[in-house]
């Protein structure tokens, strides 16, 4: 999925950055992109293991689900 600003680069400002696009009020979307952050860090593993994806494979893909630069140097989990 593709949002403008910053193109397909994956990371909570660039989301944050269409909020209205959505007619989502900014103090709301940033909870969102908030809880579905750490939704998915808390869960990926746990998930893929359930569903019959290996050791290996998890270690491979792990960077996908826990990914640094999903908050940009110096951006906190409240920064706009």
């Amino acid at each position: 999925m593709c949002f403008k600003r910053m193109g397909r680069y994956a990371h909570a400002h660039n989301l944050l950055s269409q909020s209205a696009r959505f007619l989502v009020p900014t103090d709301e979307a940033k909870q969102v992109i908030d809880t579905m952050e750490q939704t998915i860090k808390n869960q990926w593993y746990e998930t893929a293991r359930r569903e019959g994806v290996c050791e290996k494979d998890c270690v491979t893909i792990a960077g996908a689900f826990a990914y640094e630069g999903f908050r940009l140097a110096g951006e906190d989990a409240k920064a706009p």
